[in-house]
């Protein structure tokens, strides 16, 4: 009776360590992320880039890699950037890859787009899951369960295009913002910056602090994320913490944005067009405001002009 009894015990126990086991082996080399696949991807992309070669790197979700071109601002400026984002991407992925990528590159500015302090932060599903939090906390394996699907083969020549042009990767098509053109005065509901994206600005600006790196925080032009309340809430993030906040969603018409024009999806991302607009103007405003070097006379860059010439021509 007692062995029987013992069978299912037996039988949970090495179930256990087998899951143990497994979650050891899926864990990434990296701190605690939400999406180890775009995390893995994007580090494997800007690898690919020559080391200490990007004095800029531009951080945050999909309005980034949509709606700036770093070559673009490479051929106006001679600044050298990159958009290190992915769609969807959390503060704890972002501190991660900062974090990683400086390993190899020597940034002197990080542009952190504004979208993603208002997004969640966790780590895992939400704040709210807390028995599955736990399992994915203790048990590792079911939070990167997918992680063999990062492990996937790139190609290392011109066609990688992601890494070709800096992590832009722009879309064709137009599908125009019908709302308002004061979408910023228009009334909305109150927003305030959640706790753990302050804990996780926090470490950001803290890594920022240590590593001798200036901070900026950017709010790309879109109707679909930003109205006058989110903009309070970052303002007053960066004025306590003594950040610049740049918001372009009230400068849309001195952009030259048309949004019947400019949008691919009805005002949350820009087009091609639209970003070619952002882009100039960044690159102009990172040149006034920054001590950026200009590398366009030195021959390590040539690079930049080829793979210019192959996204623009």
């Amino acid at each position: 009776m007692i062995k029987r009894n013992m069978i299912p015990i037996c039988f949970i126990a090495g179930l256990f360590i087998l899951l143990a086991l497994a979650s050891y082996a899926v864990s990434p080399d990296v701190d605690e992320v939400y999406d180890i696949i775009s995390v893995r991807e994007k580090l494997y992309e800007i690898n690919h880039v020559e080391k200490d070669t990007i004095d800029v790197l531009f951080t945050g979700d999909s309005l980034v890699f949509r709606d700036i071109s770093p070559l673009r601002i490479w051929k106006d400026t001679g600044i050298t950037s990159y958009d290190l984002s992915q769609g969807a991407m959390r503060l704890c992925d972002q501190y991660v890859m900062i974090k990683n990528v400086c390993r190899r590159q020597d940034p002197s500015l990080l542009v952190l787009e504004a979208d993603v302090m208002t997004q969640d932060a966790s780590p895992y599903k939400d704040d709210f899951a807390l028995p599955t939090n736990l399992i994915e906390k203790y048990l590792p394996i079911f939070h990167y369960h997918t992680f063999y699907k990062a492990f996937h083969p790139f190609e290392d020549d011109d066609s990688y295009l992601l890494t070709r042009n800096r992590g832009y990767d722009p879309v064709d098509g137009i599908e125009p913002y019908e709302g308002p053109g004061d979408y910023m005065n228009t009334p909305a509901e109150p927003f305030e910056i959640g706790l753990l994206n302050l804990k996780y600005l926090e470490y950001i600006t803290d890594y920022c602090e240590r590593n001798d790196i200036t901070l900026l925080i950017l709010a790309l032009p879109s109707p679909g994320n930003y109205n006058s309340e989110v903009h309070k809430a970052v303002q007053a993030w960066s004025d306590a913490n003594n950040v610049e906040f740049l918001d372009m969603n009230p400068m849309w018409e001195d952009l030259g944005i048309d949004w019947s024009q400019d949008t691919k999806d009805g005002g949350d991302h820009l087009n091609p067009s639209g970003a070619e607009k952002v882009s100039r103007f960044l690159g102009e405003y990172l040149k006034e405001n920054y001590d950026l070097t200009d590398h366009r006379n030195d021959e390590a860059y040539d690079d930049w002009n080829r793979d210019y010439d192959k996204l623009y021509n």
